[in-house]
């Protein structure tokens, strides 16, 4: 009886005025279907009604403060802000999250308590503990703030945007991005990488980068549009119906001379933001490439150029090697990691713009370049003639684990990966010491399926199918293995997933799972099984240019035709536009499928064999975290350590069983750091620091992204390895590292996956 009457009560429509009944039906209510109630109260035009409603709001809590608060807000009294704001409870994330909407309204943005209340919440909380709901907050008071209160809201999303942890600064560059702040290179930087990637922030990010995607803006007067425009639509006459292009054309009219913020946009975006428009209605992998961004995309597939070798970045305002390329001439001169490049040339690279000291270094292959350096522990600058080659971006990293497993990190489908993944599994068979093999597959957005089929050819024998794809017209066209294979089915393979795992990566891990090869472990796959292919465009087309060494790519020291006199080379756009699905050999397709309006009818991807989620990091330890990062506490050891005992700080890096004694003097150091943080946390982080720091001395980086690819830290590949020991017979109780690292890992209060995942 009394959910039936709490039924009736919510469902009963107040009436106008009945204060009592409204906030009856909220008791019972979500938030959400608290806004509606609030929504579709009337209330009273009157004064003495509004003041009395507002007098009742210390005596509510909860939802029935947020409807109460929403329903003054909606008639224009601001009266509930500050009781919205105590609403802002990390606990109870679909509360705020309605708060953060009501305090949104018009009406509180011209309410001075309202607006100081909110910034005296930013500053008592810290974006590490709560970033989503932090962020969120800051763009509130940015949006309904007054000038103060937006800058100072824009300042402490700045500052959230600099911190260690990626998760929370990449949320709050992307807030940042939607407050408007579009002229940050760091901003600009984290769109651009979560616009090509996967997940909730993509789409987010790729509407917001819209608007920067041309090189040039177009500029008139307002009169002379006017006028071409009477003329132009004279000769294109009326259009026929809503099919007709025209209509196109006279939006684009209104929003070049009527729209505020018209002049800010050139006739190249708006047409662009059109064709993608188009191309996105019919799924979210169909859309308008610009001419920069197919340059881009050509540079990911081919990922070589003419240059010294080196991933590079500013830091503390100097231009730095972050790491260098291992087979590079960088390296081969003996540049490290941290090393700083004060001038290119003679030129000096202060205070300059990390592309164009970029565009320096790099030219033509067997040129010489001249870098001043200097390094920490150097009394002055040296300087370094070295010669600029075609440099190959790594596709695979390769790690070889005790017991004889082989671990592939696989980065990207691109050219030849197949080979590569060839030659590591015969490097290591002709040393006798192949027993077993995992393939990391997670954060593999994909690539060539040409690669997948080479991928799958590796460990399948010939003539096995891998994929099939299938048109509109129903066209099939089938991809089989066409060589034995180089692993034997008795030499045991895992494959490694995740939710970001897409395309190329979940045909490879589909048809080794449905051949029986593999077993898959992880996490469920993103689910983008269907084909695009990337169309030119006859109306524009690339700039001619000479095709010096034969691969139909343009480098950049090749000559062209500048036609459009920009003193760049210049790519048409393209169309990417899905012609067809794939499916894998048992028939199933891992795309998901969505209806006419682009709701998900069937969820896609590949369900992993043994699943097993990657933990996240516990968000209680962000803030001290954070404070011994800004101290450089774990780097400094970990550079004093190299410095002092470099063969130990290797042998630490590639394996410490978990156990901080056996770093050197780390009582004396963790008391000095005066941190409640676990012993074990602290281990972790000096560990990372140490394994960047060794890399130079290894001539190789680790594989792996972090603690991924790290069989001491990563819990989904000890699954794996588990799973290669368990298929091969073979008792890993025999092997003292992973004995240890799971004896540490119960000690620590750790969860050991099981032999079910």
């Amino acid at each position: 009886m009394l959910l039936v009457s709490l039924l009736i009560a919510f469902l009963q429509d107040p009436a106008a005025g009945d204060l009592d009944q409204l906030l009856t039906q909220a008791q019972s209510a979500s938030p959400a279907q608290a806004l509606v109630l609030a929504e579709d109260f009337e209330a009273p035009a009157d004064e003495q009604w509004l003041k009395g409603a507002a007098g009742r709001l210390p005596e509510l809590e909860g939802v029935s403060s947020l409807c109460l608060a929403r329903v003054l807000a909606l008639t224009g009294a601001p009266a509930g802000g500050v009781y919205l704001v105590d609403l802002l409870d990390p606990e109870r994330p679909s509360l705020a999250s309605a708060a953060l909407a009501t305090l949104r309204l018009e009406t509180f943005g011209l309410d001075e308590g309202t607006q100081k209340a909110l910034g005296d919440w930013l500053a008592g909380h810290a974006v590490e503990d709560h970033p989503e709901l932090y962020t969120e907050a800051a763009l509130v008071l940015f949006e309904i703030g007054d000038g103060a209160r937006r800058r100072a809201a824009r300042r402490l999303l700045a500052a959230a945007g600099r911190v260690e942890e990626e998760k929370v600064r990449s949320l709050a560059l992307l807030t940042l991005a939607r407050a408007g702040d579009l002229d940050n290179d760091d901003v600009l930087d984290e769109l651009e990488r979560l616009a090509a990637g996967f997940g909730p922030h993509a789409a987010l990010a790729q509407s917001l980068l819209q608007n920067l995607e041309q090189r040039e803006r177009y500029r008139n007067k307002l009169a002379y549009l006017e006028s071409r425009y009477e003329t132009e639509s004279a000769v294109k006459g009326r259009a026929q119906n809503e099919g007709d292009l025209r209509l196109l054309w006279e939006v684009l009219r209104h929003i070049e001379t009527l729209h505020m913020e018209g002049e800010q946009f050139s006739r190249e975006e708006l047409v662009a933001a059109a064709a993608d428009g188009l191309l996105r209605r019919l799924d979210p992998h169909s859309s308008y490439l610009s001419g920069k961004e197919y340059g881009e995309f050509m540079f990911d597939i081919r990922p070589e150029y003419g240059g010294i070798g080196a991933y590079v970045d500013t830091r503390d305002e100097v231009f730095t090697i972050i790491r260098p390329i291992y087979s590079g001439p960088a390296y081969e001169k003996g540049l490290l990691s941290g090393d700083k490049i004060l001038s290119v040339d003679g030129w000096s690279t202060l205070n300059q713009p990390n592309d164009e000291i970029i565009k320096r270094l790099k030219g033509k292959p067997g040129t010489f370049v001249n870098i001043e350096v200097h390094r920490r522990g150097w009394s002055e600058s040296r300087k370094f003639d070295i010669e600029r080659r075609l440099i190959e971006i790594p596709t695979l990293r390769s790690e070889r684990f005790p017991g004889g497993v082989l671990y592939l990190e696989l980065l990207s489908f691109a050219e030849d990966v197949g080979v590569a993944i060839e030659e590591q599994v015969a490097a290591a068979k002709a040393e006798g010491w192949l027993s077993g093999v995992v393939l990391d597959l997670r954060n593999n957005s994909g690539g060539l399926l040409t690669q997948a089929v080479a991928v799958c050819d590796v460990f399948l024998d010939s003539r096995q199918l891998i994929v099939s794809t299938r048109t509109r017209a129903g066209e099939i066209e089938k991809h089989f293995t066409r060589e034995k294979a180089a692993v034997s089915d008795g030499i045991p393979l895992t494959v490694l997933v995740n939710e970001y795992s897409a395309s190329a990566s979940e045909i490879v891990a589909g048809a080794l799972s449905a051949h029986g090869r593999a077993t898959l472990i992880g996490e469920r796959t993103h689910g983008k099984g269907s084909v695009q292919r990337l169309l030119p465009l006859r109306s524009l087309p690339d700039e001619l240019f000479d095709d010096a060494n034969r691969n139909y790519y343009w480098d950049e020291w090749e000559e062209f035709v500048d036609s459009n006199r920009n003193q760049k080379y210049d790519y048409g756009p393209r169309i990417k536009l899905t012609l067809a699905y794939y499916f894998l050999p048992d028939g199933s397709t891992i795309h998901t499928l969505r209806d006419h309006e682009g709701r998900v009818v069937e969820q896609g991807g590949v369900e992993p064999d043994v699943a097993v989620a990657f933990p996240e990091f516990d968000l209680r330890d962000l803030k001290e975290l954070d404070r011994l990062i800004g101290e450089s506490a774990f780097r400094e050891y970990a550079l004093n350590l190299y410095e002092e005992n470099p063969e130990v700080a290797v042998d630490l890096a590639e394996f410490d069983g978990k156990d901080p004694l056996r770093y050197p003097g780390w009582d004396a150091y963790y008391e000095g750091l005066e941190t409640d943080l676990k012993a074990d946390v602290v281990r972790q982080w000096v560990r990372l620091n140490l394994r960047q720091v060794v890399s130079d001395a290894r001539g190789k980086v680790f594989a792996g992204n972090r603690a991924m690819g790290d069989f001491v830290e990563d819990p989904q590949l000890q699954r794996a390895i588990q799973q290669v020991f368990q298929d091969a017979g073979k008792d890993i109780q025999q092997v003292p590292e992973y004995t240890a690292v799971v004896a540490a890992g119960a000690a620590n209060g750790a969860e050991t996956p099981s032999q079910e995942g």
